[in-house]
Order: structure tokens, then sequence, then C-alpha cells
């Protein structure tokens, strides 16, 4: 018995070194440290500045958790916070603490942006994992701050881990230090171009099949015009953003979305979290300032809808979760189309097949030759998911798309 009890106040004792703090390593959560399962694989993380998020700083990153949360987040990557301190701007200690504390209740976790060339950085660093961070993303680091952070990261409690940014030149470089690398090649492209963003979705995979790291795709950032901005024509801006987000979430990476693009955020423009007034009888409704997160909320074929249904797809369709990934070839129709296929494809399981015309002009494509080339068995595509909100199937060798228009479907025959 006293050797039991001896044990326990080690166990108490590393606990408290640690942060007692954390929340995160609840057993039974998928990355708890008593959990196999990796939670950041496939992620969907998102991204917000507490500054421009909410006039409320963190206290309204809180409040707004549940809608966080509806876009199937599993974590929040939180910039503004670089030092040991936080900005009385953006709230309080206290505030940061409740923050981590209502996330984790979500199965949401908190990661920190940090910055590679603030004073003391690895004392930083170790203060906020104290807190119950469950990772930090440092853009810019170098290879030894990022294999430190590892390190430190590694002798605290639970899965906590490390993203990395992509260095085009050498993409490789800095895999062995991070679980996670910030991929921006597929969706960052000055044109919504079927050539480029292909190409970019064929380098992300290429990390996948080294084994070593998982990409997390992005078309949005602190460092980036606003895709609504970069895509947009003034015509067709919200349909535009539909096949990006298809790129970002149905396909094999993970995903790290800004907060507000999938309310269609602009530059220069802020989120309007509650509805517009109701008009007075008779009065003409005034037009509804955008994007506005009530208004949306309530429509289901809004944007905001469309990023959830994807998300959904996301965590819970098996062969979009898991399946390997086929990209397909039309960039002569500035058309996208890849191919998610289970291990083994049958009747219960069949291949998923994404079409996405990235045009504003609709589009006839056929993709029967591309089946039998990769012997799939299949003449029509049954909906899963389309953005047009239209109805039926379509045919392999004539389906017609309008413009932007993203078809979603299981491989039929």
């Amino acid at each position: 018995m006293p050797n039991l009890r001896r044990w326990a106040v080690l166990v108490l004792l590393a606990f408290a070194s640690n942060g007692i703090t954390q929340t995160l390593a609840r057993p039974g959560w998928a990355g708890s440290g008593m959990n196999a399962d990796s939670w950041w694989r496939h992620a969907v993380v998102y991204q917000i500045d507490p500054k421009s998020f909410s006039a409320d700083g963190l206290r309204g990153v809180t409040q707004r958790l549940d809608y966080v949360q509806s876009l199937g987040t599993d974590a929040i990557l939180l910039d503004s916070i670089t030092s040991s301190t936080v900005d009385p701007a953006l709230g309080t200690v206290d505030d940061f603490d409740d923050l981590i504390h209502q996330a984790s209740s979500r199965n949401v976790r908190v990661l920190l942006a940090l910055d590679p060339k603030a004073a003391d950085f690895s004392s930083v660093a170790r203060l906020w994992l104290t807190h119950g961070i469950a990772g930090f993303y440092a853009p810019g680091a170098t290879a030894e701050q990022l294999a430190d952070l590892k390190k430190l990261l590694n002798s605290f409690v639970g899965q906590r881990i490390l993203v990395g940014d992509l260095h085009t030149n050498d993409p490789q470089s800095r895999a062995a230090d991070v679980q996670l690398l910030a991929d921006p090649r597929a969706g960052t492209a000055p044109q919504l171009s079927a050539a480029t963003i292909r190409s970019g979705m064929e380098a992300s995979q290429q990390l996948l099949q080294g084994g070593r790291v998982a990409p997390l795709l992005l078309s949005d950032g602190p460092s980036y015009t606003r895709s609504l901005n970069r895509y947009g024509d003034g015509s067709h801006d919200i349909a535009a953003a539909k096949p990006l987000a298809a790129v970002l979430l149905a396909s094999r990476s993970g995903a790290l979305l800004y907060f507000g693009q999938e309310l269609g955020l602009g530059s220069q423009q802020t989120i309007h979290w509650d509805a517009p007034p109701k008009p007075k009888p008779g009065a003409v409704p005034a037009p509804v300032e955008q994007p506005n997160a009530a208004v949306q909320d309530g429509d289901p074929a809004s944007l905001l809808s469309w990023y959830r249904q994807l998300s959904a797809l996301h965590h819970g369709n098996r062969t979009i979760s898991s399946g390997e990934e086929i990209i397909l070839n039309h960039d002569d129709q500035n058309v996208l189309a890849w191919v998610r296929k289970p291990q083994a494809v049958s009747q219960q399981s069949p291949a998923v097949v994404l079409v996405c015309n990235l045009s504003a002009q609709p589009v006839t494509v056929s993709l029967k030759a591309d089946m039998q080339k990769l012997r799939l068995r299949g003449s029509f595509l049954r909906p899963v998911l389309r953005s047009d909100r239209g109805m039926g199937a379509m045919h392999l060798d004539g389906m017609t798309l309008g413009p932007y228009m993203v078809y979603i479907g299981e491989l039929r025959f």
C-alpha cells in the first residue's frame, strides 16, 4: 500500500508539472493519450483572429463555439496571442482558460499561432501548454525551433501537435518535426483554374503518400487576399466559392478554414452575427448586409449550409474520409473532377465521384472513359450532394453542370 500511495503522488506531480488544467486529456477522447486514434488526421481546423471575429474578443469566440462546432471543427487555431500575456483588448487569461474549457467540452481543441521571432519563444510555448493548448502553428520557424517545440510538446500528456508551413521549394524539409503542413497550393492561385488546382491537389497527395505528414489545404488566411475577392466576378461570387469548399473538405487532406470564408466574407468586411430587424408593416425590407451568420443559418441554399454539408461528408462518409483519391484531367473544359475510391468497391461501398465546373458558363462533360480506364463499373452517378439543390442522377457519358456547379455522386450501374 505505501508503494501504491507513492506511485499515486508521483503521477499527480507529473500532471501538475504539465498543466493540471489539461481538459484535453479526458479518457476516451481521441488524442487524449488514452486512445490510440490520432485526432489530427483529416482534421478541420478553424483559424480565428479574435480581434476581427467578434467585438468581444475571446469571450466572443467562446460565445460562438456552437457555431464553430457546427462546421465540424476539430480544432480552433487562434491568432493574435503571441506572447506570455493576453492583450487586454482581447480579454484576460481567465477568458482564455474559459475558452479552453468550453471548447474541450465540445471535443474541440485549441491551437495557438506562435511568432518564432518573439523573445523567449520556448518559454511562451511552455506557458500556454500548461493552460491546455493542444499544439501550435509556427509559420516561418527555423528547423531548430521546430525541433525544440516538438520535444516540448512530447513532454506533455495527450496528443499535442505541431503545424508547419509548406516551403514549396523543399516541401519535405520540415516534415520530420510536424504532424500537419499548411498547404496553400491548391487553394490560393490567382484564378479559379482546373489545371492549377489539380496540380496543387496532386502535390498534396505526394505529401500524404510519403506518410510522414498530413497536409492541411487552405484557400484563405491572414497572408492572402480573401478568396471571395480573388475568384468572385460580382455575379457568381457565392457560387464560385462552393467548388473551392469542395476541394478543401472532400479531398483526402485536412482543411484549414479561415474565419468567415464559410459566409463569403470579403476583404474589409466584418461578420454580422444577429439577424436584421424585421421591417415595419408595409415597409420594403432593407437589403441584408452580407455576410450575416443569422440569415445564412436559416437558408439551406447558403454558403454556410454548403460548408456544413461538406464537413459532415468529410467526417461521416467513410469513402470521403479515408478512401483513395484519384484526380482526373479535364483541364480543357475547366472542370475539376476526382474519384474517392474505397479499399474494396462494392454495391454497399461504392466509389464517390466529385465534379466541379469552374467557369461561369454551363459545361457538358463525359467521365465514361475515365471510369473505364480506372476499371470502375458504372454508368451513372447517384447524388450525394449537389450545389444547385437540384435532384436526380447524372449519366457518365453526358453530365451538364451549371456555372460553378458541384456534383458529388456515388458511382452506380
